[in-house]
């Protein structure tokens, strides 16, 4: 698989129940929606249909490796620290851009992704408490 930023191929981190996909070029990763919504729920956070976030219509996110029709860019988190993701409508694949360069196995990306989504959804618990 390609990757939907660079267009480099994609190299797999698995882990204990899901396969991620990382670009070793720009740091992206590539994981399926019911992975991503475990990985979530699992750490006591909602899933990702619960997590909020504003479509930018006019962002140029490139076409999903899987089945090639147009990402759609969504975004969150606060004014300080902007966080988008991009998703296909048709598979459900979410691409998390290269914040997760560190991500070396599958467990580091796990926690990587955890901690994007603590950010992305922070927004919205600060203004619900």
């Amino acid at each position: 698989m390609n990757c939907p930023g660079c267009s480099v191929e994609m190299v797999d981190l698995e882990g204990d129940h899901e396969t991620l996909r990382k670009c070793g070029e720009c740091g992206g990763l590539w994981i399926d929606v019911a992975d991503l919504n475990r990985i979530l729920l699992h750490n006591n956070l909602p899933g990702l249909e619960s997590q909020g976030g504003k479509v930018d219509a006019d962002a140029l996110t490139g076409q999903c490796p899987e089945c090639q029709v147009d990402l759609v860019r969504v975004g969150g988190g606060d004014r300080q620290h902007p966080l988008s993701y991009d998703t296909c409508e048709s598979c459900g694949g979410m691409f998390l851009e290269s914040e997760f360069a560190d991500a070396t196995d599958a467990k580091v990306a796990e926690q990587e992704i955890i901690d994007f989504f603590r950010h992305f959804n922070a927004k919205r618990k600060t203004a619900a408490g």
